[in-house]
């Protein structure tokens, strides 16, 4: 009961302190309520969650691997699965995601393909504190983190954007963070790198509870952003985040992997690695 009572109370608190919200409204045509919205809060939500969050690993629902999937899986990638379900060490599944990188279906190509887009679950997370504490909640209460590229994106935060979101069990709360990403370009714009995505601003954060959805902080550049975030003055000047993808399953079925690395930009998040599965 105690739990659960810090619980509200930190819902509550999110939900009435302006830095830490933004809105949001669904179409009904797109993504459910309970299926939608973000990853990360500010700063002051940090500072509330880690009050009571495990050190851990983000891990989903450890049930995903037995989810039906329509993808037609390697040794490898098996054992990938495998190792992020044991809650193997960090060591441990980095060696079986290089193994399966050797592996990668869209060869180095995937930030420019199309079967980069969908919907996306975070199953597992290097550093995740760093990312988002709410990520290292107890599994009851964990947020259930997703991300939206592509289409699915654009019915929820527009046109060449992607939404980080964050699912609450319990109550029906989101949070959704947006940003523009593309395949990273050269100065001279004459080619790009089709393994790696940039990300820009506007940065977007906002909230939604039930039916209503509210838009709190809009940051017009990657150091207004961290600042909101309580980043020092060397990480507001760093360029922008970076985040490489380093293998991706291109059957555009559920159950296709994705590995991706936060390879350079605002250094508390540099070197983080997400594995995400396709719904």
């Amino acid at each position: 009961m105690k739990n659960l009572c810090q619980i509200f109370a930190l819902f509550s608190f999110l939900a009435k302190h302006e830095m830490l919200s933004l809105g949001l409204e669904m179409p009904r045509n797109s993504i459910s309520r309970r299926e939608v919205f973000v990853k990360g809060a500010g700063v002051t939500t940090a500072a509330v969650a880690t009050a009571f969050l495990p050190q851990q690993n983000a891990f989903a629902n450890n049930n995903f691997i037995d989810e039906s999937s329509e993808v037609t899986s390697s040794p490898e990638r098996n054992a990938l699965l495998q190792k992020i379900v044991s809650k193997a060490s960090d060591d441990e599944v980095e060696l079986a995601i290089k193994n399966l990188e050797r592996l990668d279906p869209s060869k180095g190509n995937a930030a420019s393909v199309d079967e980069l887009g969908g919907r996306w679950e975070l199953i597992y997370s290097v550093n995740a504190e760093a990312f988002s504490p709410l990520l290292n909640l107890p599994e009851p209460i964990r947020p259930r983190s997703l991300q939206l590229i592509g289409e699915d994106a654009a019915s929820v935060v527009g046109d060449g954007r992607i939404a980080q979101v964050l699912n609450f069990p319990i109550i029906p709360l989101t949070f959704l963070l947006s940003s523009g990403a593309v395949p990273l370009a050269d100065p001279d714009l004459s080619n790009k790198d089709t393994s790696n995505l940039e990300i820009f601003p506007p940065f977007r954060f906002e909230i939604q509870l039930g039916s209503a959805r509210v838009q709190v902080v809009e940051a017009g550049s990657d150091a207004e952003f961290r600042a909101l975030n309580a980043r020092d003055e060397d990480a507001q000047k760093a360029g922008r985040n970076i985040y490489k993808q380093r293998y991706l399953d291109m059957t555009g079925k559920k159950g296709d992997l994705r590995i991706s690395e936060v390879t350079s930009g605002d250094p508390v998040i540099v070197g983080e690695v997400f594995v995400h599965r396709r719904l």
